[in-house]
């Protein structure tokens, strides 16, 4: 089983933690078809699709027939408002529609583990014993990541305890912190470098595992 070094805030080692290879060495090589499809899938389901163009039934005018139907030499024509006229509807235009679909869950968690799995071999995968901020400090939070870790952007994983660390990190705009019940593959797939809490990496240790 893969082995990571165990930090704590201030990028001292304090111990180590035994990775699934189920989860962070698998060949994620084989595996950028999952990853794609699956950031597809999210953009996606982001789609407002509330995109419209007045159909024959819902343009206005083009009551009266606009001459007569023969004696005038050319087609006949029923209103103004026909699709190849001027003001009139647009022919197969867009309507309002649903863009969102499913991607089966085992694919999903493959992708996840193939963006892991390359983050851990490239070594831009990093696991905090904790960060414990006694309060909110958003000026700590930025000299902590910045200098201390030397970490220009990341995505961070916190767990239950974390809640003045992410409320110190929010408005900082090249960090994004998230719930380790949150992970999704687009937001990883955003940053190179992924940092976890040690409660974060047991919890997706276990459930990315089975």
């Amino acid at each position: 089983m893969p082995v990571i070094d165990v930090f704590d805030r201030d990028k001292k080692k304090v111990g180590s933690l035994e990775l699934s290879d189920k989860v962070f060495s698998i060949a994620w090589q084989e595996k950028q078809v999952a990853v794609y499809e699956t950031v597809r899938m999210q953009t996606a389901g982001w789609r407002a699709g509330t995109h419209a163009t007045k159909t024959v039934s819902t343009v206005s005018g083009g009551n009266s027939k606009p001459f007569h139907q023969k004696g005038t030499g050319r087609a006949r024509r029923g209103t103004t408002r026909a699709g190849i006229c001027r003001g009139g509807y647009v022919i197969l235009g867009p309507q309002p529609r649903d863009y969102s679909y499913t991607v089966p869950t085992k694919k999903r968690r493959l992708a996840v583990k193939a963006v892991l799995s390359e983050r851990f071999e490239s070594g831009n995968l990093f696991v905090v014993k904790g960060f414990n901020f006694e309060k909110i400090q958003t000026k700590a939070a930025a000299t902590l990541l910045k200098k201390t870790w030397n970490i220009p952007e990341a995505i961070i994983l916190t767990g239950d305890s974390e809640d003045n660390f992410v409320m110190s990190v929010r408005n900082i705009p090249e960090y994004l912190v998230l719930h380790f019940t949150q992970v999704n593959l687009y937001d990883i797939v955003a940053y190179k470098t992924i940092i976890m809490t040690e409660e974060a990496a047991a919890y997706i240790n276990e459930v990315y595992a089975s």
